[in-house]
């Protein structure tokens, strides 16, 4: 983060010393909203926001085509000739039968399409409007598949600096992560680790919203490895242990993915005494490219209780830093308070969130130090669209101003401040 008011971010760091001192009741709530207000790089922020460019659906689909049906799935695209097409969700169904399944649907998406397969891999493929409800595929396309197609993956981004006002850059840590049905009781997540811009130790997890620790049987990834594997001793503090699966405050069950997001990001980088360097990775445009990395976490419960109904909005991924002689967690706007491993103030206030999560894979997320996208009152009065993405119409910074506007912003990024892949 870039603290071009220091004095601003001192009289916040005491608000927030007061906050975990033992006199709770020092801490000044309405202090704290005027400080981060000065600092928003934004005029006014719609305070209905949810900050959510996905809606979850419910669908029912009746398989009424073919014979020997034994699985549905769901795509994004047509599996059979479009390449953007990824997987949304899938489970098994037989010929004449129902099944019902929950869809993370992006807000730019009017049409989906489902998908029965039948035992020798043929597919029937139907076009439905997201609008639908139930779903009966007696007519469709038919063909095998051309290529292997993947999970639907979002991108997630974070700002470290909460509860002070960050850069709004978004880019201090980037990870996408995929969700698939991989069996009758088992999950598959796909973690990949994307950018780091921050310059102090950042660990990561993901807490599954509705799962205590004790609905797991088991947590492997896939080939053995994790973002863990040799980390320094020196960074097992901000996330002090490197099991798989930990378990929350309130009992949630948690994936433990990296104690160190520098170190998961280039696990060969050269270490002196516990110590290494800290550099960016993936977000200056001219600079050597770091390759991102992915882990595969499979996960396998007790029963298959709300496995068909599991979806992104059942994911609440955050980062952790040391904060004021604590670690506190920085998660999307809607599990801000969650206070998933440690305990901390929750400041309440409706403004920029520190995270977000978009619902494409290769989202194009500003480079270094190029501010998102705001709408701003310029001195001389008139009003301004500024950053990454600000194109009129469909810019992040009317987004934040009316929530039920540009809502595909992130579909029309400014090519010279973004991250091109």
């Amino acid at each position: 983060m870039l603290n071009k008011n220091k004095w601003v971010m001192m009289a916040l760091t005491v608000l927030a010393c007061s906050a975990i001192s033992c006199n709770t009741n020092v801490y000044d709530e309405e202090q704290y909203q005027k400080i981060i207000r000065y600092l928003s790089p934004v005029d006014s922020v719609d305070q209905r926001h949810t900050w959510s460019l996905v809606d979850y659906r419910l669908y029912r689909f009746n398989a009424n085509v073919g014979s020997g049906i034994s699985s549905l799935q769901v795509f994004t695209y047509n599996p059979l000739n479009d390449s953007r097409a990824e997987l949304m969700n899938q489970t098994s169904i037989k010929s004449g039968g129902s099944a019902t399944l929950m869809l993370s649907v992006p807000v730019t998406q009017d049409t989906l399409f489902a998908a029965l397969v039948d035992n020798k891999k043929t597919y029937y493929v139907r076009p439905f409007s997201v609008r639908q409800r139930e779903v009966d595929i007696s007519e469709a396309t038919t063909d095998t598949l051309k290529r292997e197609i993947s999970a639907q993956e979002f991108t997630y981004l974070f700002e470290e600096d909460y509860p002070e006002a960050g850069d709004y850059d978004y880019n201090d840590l980037v990870m996408r992560i995929s969700i698939l049905r991989t069996g009758t009781k088992q999950l598959t997540f796909n973690v990949t680790l994307v950018a780091v811009s921050s310059e102090r130790q950042l660990a990561g997890a993901i807490r599954l919203i509705g799962k205590s620790f004790d609905d797991i049987t088991a947590i492997e990834t896939i080939g053995g490895n994790t973002f863990n594997d040799g980390v320094p001793e020196g960074s097992l503090y901000v996330l002090n242990n490197t099991d798989l699966l930990v378990r929350g405050r309130n009992n949630e069950a948690v994936i433990n993915l990296f104690a160190d997001a520098h170190w998961a990001m280039n696990p060969n980088v050269e270490v002196e005494y516990g110590i290494f360097k800290r550099e960016r990775y993936n977000v200056n445009g001219s600079a050597e490219r770091q390759p991102m990395r992915t882990i595969s976490y499979v996960i396998t419960f007790k029963t298959d209780t709300g496995l068909d109904s599991f979806t992104q909005a059942m994911l609440d991924p955050f980062v952790m830093a040391e904060y004021n002689s604590g670690v506190w967690e920085t998660h999307l706007d809607e599990f801000r308070d969650a206070q998933v491993l440690y305990e901390y103030p929750s400041p309440a206030i409706k403004d920029l969130p520190w995270a977000l999560m978009v619902p494409i894979r290769d989202f194009r997320y500003p480079l270094q130090g190029c501010e998102i996208g705001f709408k701003r009152k310029t001195p001389d009065g008139n009003v301004a669209l500024f950053g990454a993405y600000m194109t009129t119409g469909h810019a992040f910074g009317e987004w934040v101003e009316n929530y039920t506007q540009a809502r595909d912003w992130y579909l029309y990024p400014t090519s010279n401040q973004v991250w091109d892949y």
